[in-house]
């Protein structure tokens, strides 16, 4: 039998007991590419190049995080009430800080 712990108070979730899951997706936002006459006179293959150049030493892994991540977490009803009155408590604003 699978056991299942809320992943914010570390409580047990009884099997056949009320449990939520939340998930999130994470990913880089664009905007519309305007494609100008400028862009079509550059020499891509350079630019390719020179990408690739680029790319050559990174982690392919932190490559794929830059771009895309997805997250699955349990949580208990009173975690649950919690998160979905407030889904970004104890963050504090600057990247990469949560309160503690």
């Amino acid at each position: 039998m699978r056991h299942y712990t809320c992943d914010i108070c570390g409580c047990e979730l009884p099997h056949g007991q009320l449990r939520y899951a939340a998930r999130i997706e994470v990913f880089a936002a664009y905007d519309t590419l305007e494609i100008r006459r400028e862009d079509l006179e550059k020499d891509l293959d350079a630019e390719l190049r020179s990408l690739f150049a680029r790319l050559k030493n990174v982690d392919p892994d932190k490559l794929l995080r830059d771009v895309y991540a997805d997250f699955s977490f349990d949580l208990c009803p009173r975690c649950h009430g919690e998160y979905v009155r407030d889904p970004l408590a104890g963050f504090t604003g600057e990247a990469g800080q949560a309160e503690g």
